[in-house]
Formats: structure tokens, C-alpha cells, sequence
């Protein structure tokens, strides 16, 4: 009890050293808005397509029978209706031409002996080669030919069981194949006459499908890691070492002090956040209910607690303030970046991207991001409140460890 009432001592102390800061809080709510604005400005003009530009992908049948002639023109056909994505039948050299010039982000083929192990049950390996200057292209892309691979897995499947069962019966071989083929045609027009392909796998890239939105929630959740940092700098304070042992006399300890600050900066930071937030979300137009600015809340709430948790364990472990503080920014540049919110992460490599998944920042954004962008009507909080459990067992086990040295 005692130790709580030290807490809110330090917590009013704090509110009341910033009321004293006016100046400094004006700049410190207006630098991060010109910054981050600038910043994101740039890199959505730098990834976000223009929508007379839409991504071009080349077609390659090396195959060149009847039943892969049918897929490409059917594919051809199908994306030509389509404004984000176009399918252009090439031969290899034309392909390699194309990408060398980037007038295409993705070439795909049709391989030699494709309709055969159709029929004859082999597996069907659809080769694909990205443009590197053009990553999330190439990855919208590849969710195309992933769906064409699966659909063509399920296709393999019916024509394998029709095989087999007519094999029983005293039909001909070449019945047998043009009753295959029959299947083939009918499952394939089936597949992609009616657009389902490329409607359930175009364009599941928020960064491409609602820029605007995607980037007004990026920069929102940037300037709220700006604004815990600042106002985590800015409430600490330089002290003597005669005064910390007079402090320590009147029972004052290191983590009381560390968990004001972290209040008094989680406070001011949601307040200063949330408004904005809810004004950007009327100004969009986008339906938020009661319930969803709940559980974006609580998302927002353990992102910036686990935040301020690991900067205050830079805090307590780096002796060195200049040191501290350097770590303490790159910290949050590297937590930003690695979230999405600067650049998606489909520009970095497969393996990283994998790992990130992992990250803090990337779980509470990815969530974020399907609340306002997606409707997302459940949230999974479970990985976050294991963070932030780790965290603040870490931090108390820091600040018991210094106060016994410091002694």
C-alpha cells in the first residue's frame, strides 16, 4: 500500500513537471505528425501502384498441347476484365526481355510434359521467377500461381479418380483420354470462367488494396511509439548520487519511480493517440463500433505497455544517459521498422519475414490492421499479454538486481 501511494506521489509529480512543459509538449506533439507524415508520404508514393499501372504478368506454355493452350487462354482472358492485373501470354525469351526492361513483375510456365503427369498423377510444378525490383508484385503474383497450383492439384484428383474407375470398364485408351480431356475443360471453365481465381487471391495486400487507410493506421501507430518514447525522456530526470541515497533513506525505490514514469507516459500518450484515432476513423468513413474501439484499445494499450517496458530496461541496465538514449531510439526505429508500419514487410526476404512474425510490433499492427481494414469482429490478445508478462517480470527482477547493487 505504501509503495502505491509513492507510485501516484511520483505519477502527480510527473503530470505536474509536464504541465510546467508546455512548450515542449507542443513541439513533442507536433514534431512526430511533420515526420512521420513526411516519411510515410514518401514511402506510399514509393509502394503504393498506380491504378492505371496495373501488375503485369507474363505467361510462358512450354507445354503447347491442347490442354495447356485452354489454361493460358482462359487465364489471359479472365485477367483482362480485371484492372489491377494483367496476364500476357510470352515465350521464355520474350519473358527474360520483359523482365529486364520491368515491364513485368512475374513470369510463370506452363512446363513441358504438364498435361502428361496431369493424367498420369505426377506432381505439376509451376516454375515462377519474380522481379526483384518489384517485391509485393511478385508476391501478389505468387498468391495467383498458388492458386492456380492448387486448383489444378484438385483438378489432377478427379481426372485420377474418373481414370481409374474407367479403366475397369471396356473402354479404349483413347476414350479413356478424350473422356479426361472432357473433365479437364469442364473443371478448368469451372476454375477460372467464372473469375473466382483471381477474386479470392488478387489482392489481399492492404498496403496495395487501401492505401489510404493502411498508411493513416501506420503513421497513427508510428506517432504513438514517438510520443511513449518522448514523454518517456522527457519525465526523467538527472539526479545526484547524494540524492539518490536521501531517496533511498525514505524508502524511495528506483522501480517506483520507473513505474510512474511508465504510467504518467502510457496516460498521456493513449489520451493524446486515442482522439486523433477516433477522428481519423470518422474521417474515413470506416464502420467502428463500440466493441472494435475496445478491442483496438486494448491492442494499443499492450503495444505501448510492452514498449515502455523494454525502454525502460535500457533505462535501468545502461548506465551511460547518451548511450541509454541512443539505444533507447534505435530500439524503437527497429520495433517501427520491423513492424510494417514504414515498409511492409513483403520487402524483406522470406526469412526474415518469418521471424518478425514473431515480433511484438508486428502482432499488435497485423491486429490493428484487420480490425480497421479487414472488420475482424475476434481478437486474439494471448501473445501480447504474454509479452508484456515477460516484461514485467523482467523489469521487476532488473530493478530488485540494481537496488541491491546500488546498495
Amino acid at each position: 500500500m505504501q509503495s502505491i501511494r509513492k507510485i501516484l506521489f511520483f505519477t502527480i509529480e510527473h503530470l505536474k513537471q509536464l504541465k510546467k512543459k508546455r512548450a515542449t509538449l507542443l513541439l513533442l506533439f507536433l514534431f512526430p505528425l511533420v515526420l512521420i507524415g513526411l516519411l510515410v508520404g514518401l514511402a506510399a508514393g514509393l509502394i503504393v501502384p498506380d491504378e492505371n499501372a496495373p501488375i503485369r504478368v507474363a505467361l510462358v506454355d512450354e507445354d503447347q498441347t491442347t490442354e495447356s493452350k485452354l489454361i493460358s487462354k482462359l487465364l489471359t482472358e479472365t485477367a483482362n476484365g480485371q484492372q489491377f492485373i494483367q496476364i500476357i501470354p510470352a515465350t521464355k525469351e520474350e519473358a527474360e526481355r520483359l523482365m529486364e526492361r520491368n515491364e513485368i513483375s512475374t513470369s510463370f510456365s506452363l512446363p513441358e510434359k504438364f498435361t502428361d503427369d496431369l493424367y498420369e498423377g505426377e506432381s505439376v510444378t509451376i516454375p515462377m521467377i519474380g522481379n526483384p525490383s518489384r517485391p509485393i508484385d511478385s508476391f501478389i503474383a505468387k498468391q495467383l500461381v498458388d492458386s492456380l497450383a492448387r486448383y489444378i492439384a484438385a483438378a489432377q484428383a478427379n481426372i485420377l479418380v474418373i481414370n481409374d474407375y474407367a479403366k475397369e470398364t471396356p473402354m479404349t485408351r483413347d476414350e479413356r483420354m478424350e473422356m479426361m480431356f472432357d473433365q479437364f475443360i469442364d473443371f478448368t471453365l469451372y476454375t477460372l470462367g467464372k473469375d473466382r481465381l483471381l477474386d479470392e487471391e488478387l489482392l489481399n495486400n492492404s498496403a496495395t488494396s487501401s492505401p489510404l487507410n493502411y498508411f493513416v493506421v501506420s503513421a497513427w501507430f508510428i506517432v504513438l511509439s514517438v510520443w511513449l518514447l518522448s514523454f518517456y525522456i522527457v519525465l526523467h530526470n538527472d539526479e545526484s548520487k547524494s540524492m539518490g541515497a536521501r531517496m533511498m533513506l525514505f524508502g524511495v525505490t528506483i522501480g517506483q519511480r520507473v513505474a510512474a514514469r511508465i504510467l504518467v507516459s502510457l496516460l498521456v500518450s493513449s489520451i493524446l493517440a486515442g482522439v486523433p484515432f477516433i477522428l481519423l476513423i470518422k474521417l474515413l468513413g470506416i464502420e467502428f463500433y463500440t466493441v472494435d474501439f475496445i478491442r483496438f484499445g486494448l491492442f494499443a494499450f499492450l503495444y505501448a505497455f510492452i514498449l515502455l517496458c523494454s525502454i525502460a530496461l535500457i533505462d535501468v541496465w545502461i548506465q551511460s544517459k547518451k548511450i541509454g538514449l541512443l539505444l533507447q531510439c534505435l530500439f524503437v526505429f527497429v520495433t517501427i521498422l520491423v513492424s510494417g508500419a514504414l515498409i511492409p514487410t513483403f520487402y524483406f526476404p522470406q526469412e526474415m519475414q518469418i521471424f518478425f512474425s514473431y515480433l511484438f510490433s508486428l502482432i499488435a499492427l497485423g491486429w490493428m490492421m484487420d480490425l480497421v481494414l479487414e472488420g475482424r469482429n475476434y481478437a486474439n490478445y494471448t501473445s501480447l499479454a504474454i509479452y508484456a508478462f515477460a516484461l514485467i517480470l523482467a523489469l521487476s527482477m532488473s530493478l530488485g538486481w540494481k537496488a541491491r547493487w546500488n546498495r
